[in-house]
């Protein structure tokens, strides 16, 4: 019985600690979300520059732990141009707070003339 209490008490104390790192952000828990936008093939470099810009200016927020912008450079995809922008909050509550921004509204006026495809990607980091 002892041992049993004992693994119960283990398993309740990760399972709390897991929870809470989840809730505080530590570095084993982050929120990473990534979009991929494959332009149109007569989207307009200034277009773009904007769109990039404006992912740049709302990584600025105090809600963003981290930020990266990338050209995707695959051989695989050499005709087509696509962008991946890589934002890390510390919880969910970040994540929804920087949706709230009205920049982040901006996003979608700026990349929806000249996107073929968006691909969106959230997950939790597994360090």
């Amino acid at each position: 019985m002892k041992k049993t209490a004992y693994i119960f008490s283990l398993f309740a104390s990760i399972v709390f600690a897991n929870n809470l790192s989840a809730q505080t952000g530590s570095p084993l828990h982050l929120l990473r979300h990534i979009v991929i936008i494959t332009f149109k093939t007569d989207s307009s470099g200034d277009s773009i520059k904007a769109l990039d810009d404006t992912y740049t200016a709302l990584s600025k927020s105090s809600l963003v732990k981290d930020f990266e912008l990338g050209v995707n450079v695959s051989a695989r995809d050499t005709a087509l141009v696509k962008h991946v922008y890589v934002t890390t909050f510390a919880s969910k509550d970040d994540m929804k707070g920087y949706s709230k921004n009205p920049e982040y509204a901006r996003l979608f006026k700026l990349s929806l003339p000249i996107a073929d495809d968006v691909t969106v990607v959230d997950y939790w980091v597994n360090k």
